[in-house]
């Protein structure tokens, strides 16, 4: 305790004035390691939100307990601004899925999970093999009337330039080639099937869509190769109106507070399983980043929104309503980065996703954060995706930005095996300080490189990184 009332008045009177902004950020580095090491909640934190809630899909009892709980962290914290943000939500409701395949003459059961938005549904025909169920991979073959099978990853043969896309742009795409069931293949090894949403704008797909494990879908890819196989699909799921709470905790900076650092992570999880790496990884990471900062008195000359979203499994309800709220206000073009945490552990650089413009800043800051953390590598990556909470804001043109992690147990993604077994506190805590000390140096950077693209450069963004295709696919694409 006196070596933390200490280091706090350190730290304020570094904050006052100085020469040397790479020693002092150095210093304060230092003092995040420390905190950290010494005081970290994110480990028990996490063991005690999937123990004692579980699974966390939002609109649920146990995600209302867990916003609640989160809202009350903040403010033990001594967050003295802290507020939910409500809204409803169309949740969709898991109920029965039956697969039956006729691979030998006779059918069997496969083990099968719907994918989210799947509606009641029973369907039998024959399967087409569509392999990884891109644009590409329908030429020549006709999938009108007929199951088709999709790989939801990359499969080994697939040539290196090709990219992957979100599973719902694939279930959305074989719905467009006139199939009337989806058979998605888990692409990690684990034989489990894996969930997830088969569309992102929350509402019931037209065809039922399930999963099979990577092991059954290997078998049922090599049969297809010898012989025609039928599939007996049947689903019977529903959605409901249902509400939930983003939770937002706001540190206000002392010279720019117009200027805002979003650092977010979903706090729900799927029904299947307490979701201990998607998302209870991210949203004790962000409770911990903001719990490190008023520990140890950290001012910041600009404001920062510590925001754990929900319903982002369901189609980024939470972050979506963020974005909408921020505009009401007219906060839009203050909102400099979001850094976005979603499977947040083992944390050795920074995926920049196409914005360049900040690279030399998160370059340089990850140089001095390598000094005195040997498992940070300052590795700085670009690639887009849209499958998470940063989306709707990548989509109004603000700078958005992840954790690089390492992800060892990658075969828990949306399983039944997402429980903490596989998670040590080391994982957690590199996360913790890494993303702690970057946000510091943003938060106190004289000048922020990010602005806001207007309506074109986000056009041409997109087009550059990749995105068009999948937007068009989607029906999101705005631009003729």
């Amino acid at each position: 305790m006196k070596w933390r009332c200490l280091s706090g008045i350190l730290l304020l009177s570094l904050l006052v004035g100085c020469d040397n902004p790479r020693l002092h950020l150095h210093i304060v580095f230092k003092s995040i390691d420390l905190e950290v090491s010494n005081n970290s909640q994110a480990y028990p934190l996490l063991l005690d939100i999937c123990d004692r809630y579980g699974p966390r899909m939002a609109g649920t009892e146990a995600a209302a307990c867990a916003e609640e709980l989160a809202a009350l962290l903040f403010r033990s914290y001594g967050y003295d601004s802290v507020f939910f943000q409500p809204f409803t939500f169309n949740q969709w409701q898991r109920g029965t899925a039956r697969l039956r395949i006729d691979t030998a003459g006779t059918f069997t059961d496969f083990p099968a999970l719907a994918l989210a938005y799947t509606p009641s549904g029973n369907v039998s025909a024959p399967i087409v093999d569509a392999g990884n169920g891109l644009p590409n991979d329908y030429t020549g073959i006709d999938v009108t009337g007929k199951i088709v099978l999709i790989h939801l990853g990359l499969l080994p043969d697939t040539p290196p330039h090709v990219r992957n896309t979100h599973r719902a742009q694939k279930v959305s795409l074989a719905i467009a080639q006139g199939a009337i069931g989806c058979i998605a293949v888990n692409p990690i090894p684990g034989d489990l099937p894996t969930t997830g949403s088969a569309t992102l704008d929350g509402g019931m797909i037209k065809i039922p869509a399930v999963s099979i494990s990577y092991e059954r879908g290997a078998a049922l890819r090599n049969c297809l190769a010898k012989r025609k196989c039928t599939a007996r699909l049947f689903t019977e799921n529903s959605c409901i109106p249902a509400h939930a709470r983003n939770i937002v905790a706001r540190l206000e900076g002392y010279e720019f507070p117009q200027e805002t650092i979003v650092v977010g992570a979903h706090l729900d999880s799927w029904d299947i399983s307490p979701g201990a790496l998607d998302n209870a990884s991210g949203a004790v990471s962000v409770l911990d980043i903001a719990r490190t900062f008023k520990a140890l008195n950290l001012k910041t000359r600009r404001s920062i929104d510590f925001v754990l979203f929900m319903a982002e499994e369901q189609g980024h309800y939470g972050s979506e309503l963020y974005v909408r709220e921020a505009r009401h206000r007219n906060r839009l073009d203050g909102i400099r980065y979001m850094f976005n945490h979603d499977m947040t552990v083992s944390t050795y650089g920074f995926n920049l996703m196409g914005r360049y413009e900040s690279e030399d800043l998160i370059r340089e800051t990850g140089m001095i954060i390598g000094r005195t953390d040997s498992f940070f590598t300052n590795v700085i990556a670009h690639f887009t995706y849209l499958g998470s909470d940063h989306a709707p804001f990548l989509m109004e043109g603000i700078s958005t930005f992840t954790p690089l992690c390492r992800y060892e147990t990658y075969h828990t993604y949306h399983t039944s095996a997402d429980t903490p077994q596989y998670i040590t506190p080391e994982m957690i805590n590199s996360n913790v300080r890494t993303s702690a000390k970057m946000i510091y140096a943003l938060a106190n950077s004289p000048v922020l490189p990010a602005t806001r693209l207007n309506d074109e450069q986000l056009r041409q963004y997109l087009i550059d990184n990749q995105l068009q295709e999948e937007l068009v696919i989607l029906g999101d694409w705005i631009w003729n």
